[in-house]
């Protein structure tokens, strides 16, 4: 596109120095024209004023006179046009003043001849011969001038005619060059569009290939609820029954044995109903976006919260939450999921305190956003507690589902929360990102909700 572009404007400009060269040369042409013309009328108005002369010495009247008189006053104007269109050439200037100089004798004849007739005098027929060679070498003078003139028309003609056939081969060479680039573009467009048809083609396949997918993960959640589920009430029903009526005739041993057959169980149904809820966040078929008030949604997952805070003696400070587009019971999900993170991971010797903040930032600001929400404006939504915290090289790890950096029996979970908070985020078309504090121990959670979402 650049060098196209580069090459028709400088073809463009070609011909456009093309043209305004014919422009000028016509010009020239012109100009040359003109002071021919003014030469001649020059010429004309001296042979008036002598032939008013000659009218007036015949006839005695004074009507003779007038076109000597109209000649008289024209003749200045005549000679200033001619000198100022010959002002660039040195050498027909010289000309001019010798034709000035000729002029003023020749009128100086002239007037003198009037008067003495005017007088009663008889004429001098002296001063008249000197007039008739003035006269004569005026018309050699404006001959040899008009001859000059004539031979620089030639040229400049010359020139014009060249510079007429290099316009229209600049612009013919313009015309080709455009078309030949338009024929280029629309084989490019139309390799782009055989492209992208088949990108799409295969966009429609993978699509096909999701869809299945979710059909299948549709019918995996069906399965885990119903069939799963049905044989594990019953483990955990006849472990119970088992307890409660065998527990007698057991061994410490056996006790032992059912104790961890019922904790199984119990595991078994929360992973069950953890990939049930990462099932259904995952699957944006019955996405539907309102506005929210974030500040409610803080306020119901502390309140499903309110035992384990109490329990903690938990403290959460938070500040003005704003108003974004999303699915409430994914953001209620968001927040108990991170505010019990924090929780679950909080300092035995030290009171839990989480401190959630809210600001604004602009898309080129966060790591790794896309290129449609570059320009974007998100609201960034801190979680900051004084847990345990982490390693910074495990900021990633910990959004993997099923990964834990810790062993089940130092603090319980399935290891799918912040993996289910990743996929809430990926559906409102939002990042959170994890870091270690810096100055003490805990933990900084960082939500990036988008104020535009982009459907």
């Amino acid at each position: 596109m650049a060098v196209t572009i580069s090459m028709l404007i400088f073809v463009s400009w070609l011909a456009s120095e093309r043209v305004r060269e014919t422009a000028s040369r016509t010009e020239m042409v012109n100009h040359t024209y003109r002071v021919r013309l003014k030469n001649k009328d020059l010429l004309n108005t001296i042979i008036n004023i002598e032939t008013g002369q000659r009218g007036y010495l015949i006839m005695h009247k004074e009507a003779f006179l007038k076109p000597y008189a109209d000649s008289r006053i024209e003749l200045k104007t005549v000679q200033e046009s001619l000198r100022l269109l010959s002002r660039d050439d040195v050498f027909q200037n010289a000309r001019i003043d010798t034709l000035d100089v000729l002029i003023n004798k020749k009128l100086s004849v002239v007037e003198t001849t009037i008067a003495r007739v005017k007088a009663g005098v008889s004429i001098d027929t002296l001063a008249i011969g000197e007039g008739h060679a003035y006269m004569k070498e005026i018309r050699n003078i404006s001959r040899r001038f008009d001859n000059e003139e004539r031979s620089l028309l030639i040229q400049r003609s010359n020139l014009q005619k060249m510079a007429d056939r290099n316009s229209n081969i600049y612009l013919l060479l313009l015309s080709l060059t455009s078309t030949a680039f338009l024929l280029l573009f629309f084989r490019l467009l139309y390799i782009e569009l055989h492209r992208r048809i088949k990108y799409q083609t295969i966009l429609e396949q993978k699509l096909n290939e999701l869809e299945s997918t979710n059909t299948e993960l549709e019918q995996f959640a069906y399965v885990a609820s119903h069939d799963l589920q049905e044989p594990l009430r019953k483990i955990q029903a006849f472990g119970e029954r088992l307890r409660l009526r065998q527990a007698a005739q057991l061994n410490e041993e056996g006790k032992t044995d059912l104790s961890k057959i019922s904790q199984s169980a119990e595991r078994m149904q929360q992973l069950i109903d953890d990939l049930l809820v990462f099932s259904r966040t995952a699957n944006l078929r019955d996405r539907a976006f309102e506005e929210i008030d974030l500040n409610e949604m803080l306020a119901e997952a502390k309140e499903q919260l309110s035992e384990v805070i109490l329990q903690k003696k938990a403290e959460i400070v938070n500040g003005w939450l704003p108003t974004v587009k999303g699915m409430q019971f994914q953001i209620v999900q968001l927040f108990i999921n991170l505010i019990s993170n924090a929780l679950k991971y909080s300092k035995a010797d030290e009171l839990p305190l989480i401190e959630i903040t809210c600001r604004q930032v602009k898309g080129r600001e966060i790591q790794g956003v896309g290129a449609l929400q570059y320009e974007n404006i998100f609201h960034c939504i801190s979680f900051i507690d004084n847990g345990i915290g982490f390693d910074a090289a495990y900021a990633e790890k910990i959004f993997v589902i099923f990964q834990r950096l810790h062993n089940r029996t130092e603090y319980q979970g399935t290891g799918i929360g912040l993996a289910l908070c990743r996929r809430i985020m990926t559906n409102h078309q939002g990042y959170i990102f994890a870091e270690p504090r810096i100055e003490t121990t805990g933990a900084i959670f960082n939500v990036y909700l988008p104020k535009q979402v982009i459907f």
